[in-house]
């Protein structure tokens, strides 16, 4: 009786240790796993907050963009009548990218006595990846290929979403006028009544592309090339091509406000200007 009476004794006391030990190591438990817990939420919420600034940053830099290059656009039609001059437009590149997309097409204005190709070249800048573009807008112009006014531009600039948030500037259209009707001009015997129409293009060439952090948009006008050809009367038709798209847009004399009846001188200037991206400058 004695020795059980001291085995229960012994079991009483290890399970009252038992139970001791137990209430001491609870709290230390429920301490690690509380601190483990937050320390996860922590880390999400952590990123999360990276995730969404590093969205904004983005944005505001792709707004950003869209000024530098319609900035771009503006220096470009201020230095277009005057060959040699040139212009810079200072920005960043931090969460976007710049890109120089050579001949992704041609552009081909024909008239009588006429054929005239240039490489379409085009500027592009693409947004950081949490930058989205719903739908496709033009910032400037359009994708006409024969303008008939002096107030449309022609340059287009448009934001579009193709594997990425993209800003596009491009050239590949032609300014197409009647400067004239019925102007009186001699022939070496005498005067003659002549319609007067003009063709202006935009030809971009690119040269340096350095880009980093902080950089620099140079466009520079170099040369002017001008072409004339005399037409009999009639009802002529001018026509623009733009492979990389496979349009064609047509134009006659009288659809510029000409008359057929009259002989007509058709200037053309095709204007160069060169892009180049630095960094630094």
């Amino acid at each position: 009786m004695r020795e059980a009476k001291k085995s229960c004794e012994r079991k009483l006391k290890f399970a009252k240790k038992y139970l001791v030990c137990r209430r001491a190591l609870s709290p230390v438990i429920a301490a690690i796993i509380l601190a483990s817990v937050l320390g996860i939420i922590v880390f999400v919420a952590s990123n999360l907050a990276n995730s969404v600034v590093d969205a904004q940053v983005e944005e505001a830099q792709f707004e950003q963009a869209k000024y530098v290059v319609l900035s771009l656009d503006k220096l470009i039609k201020r230095i277009m009548y005057e060959p040699e001059s040139s212009g810079y437009i200072k920005t960043s590149f931090w969460k976007v990218t710049p890109y120089f997309e050579r001949e992704v097409g041609n552009l081909t204005v024909e008239a009588p006595d006429l054929e005239i190709t240039i490489p379409i070249n085009v500027i592009k800048i693409k947004g950081g990846p949490r930058v989205g573009v719903p739908a496709e807008q033009n910032l400037l112009g359009d994708e006409s290929l024969i303008i008939t006014g002096l107030t449309k531009p022609l340059g287009n600039i448009k934001v579009f979403q193709e594997n990425g948030a993209w800003i596009l500037l491009d050239y590949a259209r032609i300014r197409c006028i009647l400067t004239g009707r019925n102007v009186a001009y001699y022939n070496g015997t005498g005067y003659e009544p002549y319609n007067t129409v003009e063709i202006i293009l935009i030809k971009i060439e690119f040269k340096d592309f350095r880009a980093g952090e902080q950089v620099s948009f140079i466009a520079k006008n170099a040369g002017i090339i001008s072409i004339q050809r005399n037409i009999d009367g009639g009802n002529f038709t001018i026509t623009v091509t733009r492979t990389d798209l496979n349009r064609t847009e047509s134009i006659s004399l009288a659809d510029l406000g000409g008359d057929p009846d009259c002989k007509t001188l058709l200037n053309v200037a095709i204007i160069t200007i060169e892009v180049s991206i630095l960094e630094g400058v």
